[in-house]
């Protein structure tokens, strides 16, 4: 009701007439305020005229009396009656003699009354006091005279009286004001929305797929008008869509159920037929309306050119089969998917005539290009990782074996070589293991619930030696409010002690780390920041630093190794239990990683499932 088109108009003429006359009516009061000021200074400017008959009657007077008797017999003139009095006051303002005795015992020091104490005229008139006053200093030629004051001063009641009347008038002119307006504007508003009503349930009716509804035409107007164009809008739509729906029957038998993206399109390019499947690959496309040849073969990045009836290839491309009908091009990448696509010329009947257009069929083939891809980066990876420890075995194995006389200290050094070594080989095969049990979905999980605050200060404890060696402050903070979590509390500790493990190993010595345990903004959630001042990540390899195998080698040292499966494994482990982990760093200030877990872990949710 209030968003309706009868109540916005019904509520402007009410808004309108409630402005007009609010306006007219502060004008008058203002008008009114302004008039009675204006003329008690014109009437105080005549009466105390210089050369006029009263100030000279007053100058020749010889006491406060006799001016009381002059200022009397001029009452007329200066206007005094129960609402405006005069006085006479001495050169320090105090009350001599006046019309109203009671009101002189405690009469205020004005601005006027100083100005005419400091023998200037106090004439000043201002609309913000709720009184006018005039003083005039005047010094008698008497010889017995001295100086004296005649202070005129208004009380204005007479004007707020006539101004609370105008008030009451304006206020019974707004409410009858009011009560014509929205009368008139019902009727306004019906001619209006009436119309406009039987429009809209006719436009519901066509959203609905009913075309055979007519809307009535009532008036020639700009309605009228509209009505006549939704009419033929109506019809020309009817047509588009029974025709649209003929030539989409003739492919839906065959191309309905495949799993493929199929797309068809007309000679000039316009889109004849999509598929589930390619609706939802061209989605943004779909939804706007705009899915076009051209669009298709941009977005999948096919080396064509289509001129009407004529298709050619643009380029040579190794990964083009040609076909009787057309082509087949491999491995091409749209939305970070891999597809194989087939295009190909089609024939068809349209309004009993021969038509042709083109095929595209899209076929999904990312998980094998993945495969092929990580089968070979896996290889190259574990290739690089398993190399280094090995020759540094087999150096350390030869050099034991040709000096037989090596002493027991040097051989000795040489066997840690190989035992570390190895351990770093296990190490390597472990992290692939986790990994692979990860990808697979083998990992078995042990939920319990436990206070991460405890488990931090532990790991603190533990680690102790390590900072200790490294010479690093370590602070551990956290909120007393923070929840207990439902987790898999083994892994969970495992992400702490590596994030903290390359904090000690990637910070100079005497550095200093903070561990922070807060409730994260997102609810349900808790926050673990960790934060260190060592070396840093360069910016263009932060986005990289949880991919396996990945280590920023700008930011290591001789003596800091790795797998670069650590924090691979961390980022593995916090997702599985629905959380997130991120990384800010600078290079040379120092890197903060915030691990973000839910209270229940979204393991948790999937058990009770």
């Amino acid at each position: 009701m209030l968003k309706s088109l009868y109540f916005k108009i019904v509520l402007i003429l009410l808004i309108f007439i409630i402005a007009v006359m609010a306006t007219v009516g502060a004008i008058l009061m203002s008008g009114v305020s302004s008039y009675y000021n204006t003329d008690f200074s014109k009437q105080m400017e005549n009466c105390f005229d210089t050369d006029g008959t009263l100030m000279s009657d007053l100058r020749q007077s010889a006491s406060p009396y006799a001016m009381k008797n002059i200022l009397a017999s001029y009452g007329s003139i200066l206007g005094i009656d129960q609402y405006r009095n005069y006085y006479i006051l001495n050169t320090d303002g105090i009350p001599l003699a006046g019309s109203d005795s009671t009101l002189s015992q405690s009469l205020e020091i004005t601005p006027n009354i100083l100005a005419a104490i400091s023998g200037r005229d106090g004439n000043t008139s201002t609309g913000a006091l709720d009184y006018s006053d005039w003083a005039v200093r005047i010094t008698s030629e008497s010889e017995d005279g001295g100086d004296y004051i005649i202070y005129i001063k208004d009380s204005l009641d007479e004007m707020k009286e006539l101004t609370n009347i105008l008030f009451r008038i304006i206020i019974q002119a707004v409410i009858v004001g009011v009560i014509i307006a929205v009368i008139l504007s019902f009727f306004l508003a019906k001619s209006i929305s009436s119309p406009l009503k039987t429009l809209t349930e006719g436009t519901k009716l066509v959203a609905s797929g009913e075309f055979s509804h007519e809307i009535g035409i009532q008036s020639e107007d700009e309605i009228g008008v509209l009505a006549e164009s939704f009419n033929t809008m109506r019809e020309r739509l009817r047509d588009t869509i029974e025709e649209v729906n003929g030539e989409r029957e003739k492919l839906d038998t065959v191309l309905t159920c495949m799993r493929d993206a199929v797309v068809a399109f007309a000679a000039d390019g316009t889109l004849i037929h999509c598929n589930n499947s390619a609706e939802e690959l061209f989605a943004d496309d779909f939804s706007a309306g705009e899915l076009s040849l051209e669009t298709c073969i941009e977005r999948l990045d096919i080396p064509l050119s289509v001129d009407g009836n004529r298709i050619e290839l643009t380029s040579a491309d190794a990964a083009v089969e040609n076909t009787r009908d057309g082509f087949i091009f491999r491995d091409r990448i749209m939305n970070s998917r891999v597809y194989d696509v087939s295009f190909a010329v089609i024939r068809y009947v349209s309004e009993n005539s021969q038509a042709s257009g083109c095929l595209i069929i899209i076929h999904d083939t990312t998980a094998r290009y993945e495969l092929d891809e990580s089968r070979r980066e896996f290889v190259a990876n574990v290739s690089h990782e398993l190399r280094t420890p090995l020759t540094s075995i087999k150096s350390a194995t030869e050099t034991v074996r040709y000096d037989p006389e090596m002493d027991e200290p040097t051989k000795e050094y040489f066997l840690d070589i190989v035992l570390d070594e190895t351990d770093r080989m296990t190490s390597i095969v472990s992290d692939l293991l986790t990994l692979s049990r990860l990808d697979n979905k083998r990992t078995k999980w042990n939920i319990e619930t436990f206070d991460v605050k405890q488990m931090l200060r532990r790991i603190v404890e533990k680690m102790l030696g390590s900072f200790e060696e490294h010479r690093h402050k370590v602070s551990f903070g956290a909120y007393k409010t923070v929840p207990e979590i439902t987790a898999d509390r083994q892994r969970i500790e495992q992400v702490f002690i590596n994030i903290i493990s390359n904090a000690i190993k990637y910070t100079p010595d005497g550095g200093h780390i903070d561990i922070k345990l807060m409730n994260s903004q997102n609810a349900g959630m808790i926050l673990v920041k960790i934060t260190d001042n060592g070396i840093g990540i360069p910016e263009e390899d932060v986005g990289h630093l949880f991919e396996r195998f990945y280590r920023v080698e700008k930011s290591r040292t001789q003596d800091a190794g790795g797998t670069g499966l650590g924090l691979a494994i961390a980022k593995e482990f916090v997702a599985a239990h629905g959380g997130n982990i991120s990384v800010e760093s600078k290079v040379g200030v120092g890197t903060a990683i915030s691990i973000e877990l839910p209270v229940e872990c979204a393991l948790k949710t999937e058990k009770r499932r």
